[in-house]
């Protein structure tokens, strides 16, 4: 009885804050099955979440999905994060966003109930958390980041693809590429090859069927696609579902001032690797 008051006085107050402050919605997230949502290794749990985004004064709509999170053992709210990135990603919550979040208890994070308020721009789409932008436009790489999260929605043909773009300085990248194929974007004017440009999504798209990666430089221009990272992975050691592409990226953000964002055939999830390290997983 206690903690069933818990609950509707946590949800009361979301909905009285979310009003007070004009939020553009409430997330809440609860654990799908209780005791049973652990899988076999034990590291993750089956939740719920459920979203619902103002429309007008008083009047919301409501989106629920299941996934996974990470189970938390320190109440550290990086898997809440990464959560809502997926949110961002299935577009239920997207820029411009404020929303309030409720955490339930049986989520696990040690907390009888967990409320925050975040703004999508700032929390979640924050790239300068990792230093992503500091010698590349920041535009760049969040438009980059949002055709990857595009990618791996959609697909293409309804198939899952898989694909990568490493951004940098291409006079740094290019020592360490070969030509798969022909270079498509090789006949553009460099004005006619800018990711910034959204004329060519769909032709970003369209290419990111090729094997290889696209190599984009600093400034937005597309450089290539379907290029080979040639470069040595053997000290590279990655964790299990990371393939060959997501191998060679991390071996060449280890070696220049590049970012590496993966798309994975297997579920379409994004990473965003620097430095040789992933930094963000959508």
């Amino acid at each position: 009885m206690v903690d069933k008051k818990i609950e509707e006085h946590v949800g009361l107050a979301a909905t009285r804050i979310a009003k007070d402050i004009g939020a553009s919605g409430i997330i809440t997230i609860e654990q799908k099955k209780i005791n049973e949502g652990l899988d076999e290794d034990n590291l993750y749990l089956d939740v719920l979440v459920t979203i619902f985004k103002k429309v007008k004064d008083n009047t919301y709509t409501k989106q629920s999905y299941s996934t996974k999170i990470k189970k938390s053992t320190d109440g550290s709210i990086i898997p809440i994060k990464e959560l809502l990135m997926e949110a961002i990603g299935k577009r239920f919550i997207s820029k411009g966003d404020m929303m309030v979040c409720v955490v339930d208890e049986s989520v696990g994070m040690g907390y009888k109930s967990m409320m925050f308020v975040f703004e999508v721009d700032k929390i979640l789409f924050n790239i300068s958390t990792h230093n992503l932008a500091e010698s590349i436009n920041p535009n760049v790489i969040e438009t980059v980041i949002e055709i990857a999260l595009e990618i791996g929605r959609e697909g293409r043909e309804e198939k899952r693809i898989g694909t990568g773009f490493i951004v940098g300085d291409k006079s740094d990248i290019m020592k360490y590429t070969k030509q798969l194929i022909i270079n498509p974007f090789s006949a553009y004017p460099d004005e006619a090859k800018n990711i910034l440009d959204p004329n060519l999504r769909e032709t970003i798209k369209e290419f990111s069927q090729l094997d290889g990666v696209f190599i984009i430089h600093k400034d937005g221009t597309i450089v290539s696609c379907g290029t080979y990272l040639d470069i040595d992975t053997r000290d590279i050691n990655l964790h299990h579902g990371y393939g060959t592409r997501h191998r060679n990226t991390v071996a060449l953000t280890k070696e220049t001032n590049s970012v590496g964002i993966v798309v994975s055939q297997s579920g379409g999830k994004v990473t965003i690797f620097k430095n040789g390290k992933a930094v963000m997983r959508l």
